[in-house]
């Protein structure tokens, strides 16, 4: 279990693990201090409104939107329709290995 922020980054596939949002898909937007997260689907928590996550309270991926990443890192403007469409690239990336994987 991941304990703190350290080694995360802007744009990584989160998965909640806890609360009323358990099993919904999240794209890390920010860091908040050592333990907690803002996290973003484009839907219920736009990105004028992330969703604040205990870092114990999701499961990291190793799946990075790195459209998002590389825009984030370059100051450019992102829509939140660009936030759906890289949550569902990366979820379907993700079933895809599940179903070759095992």
């Amino acid at each position: 279990m991941i304990l703190t922020v350290d080694g995360l980054r802007q744009g990584q596939l989160v998965i909640s693990t806890a609360g009323r949002d358990q099993g919904r898909h999240y794209l890390i937007w920010n860091t908040l201090g050592e333990r907690f997260l803002e996290v973003v689907d484009g839907e219920k928590h736009p990105l004028d409104r992330p969703k604040k996550k205990n870092v114990k309270h999701v499961r990291v991926t190793m799946s990075v939107a790195t459209e998002v990443e590389q825009a984030l890192l370059e100051s450019k403007p992102i829509k939140d329709a660009q936030i759906v469409a890289a949550i569902q690239r990366r979820k379907n990336e993700l079933e895809e290995g599940d179903r070759f994987h095992g």
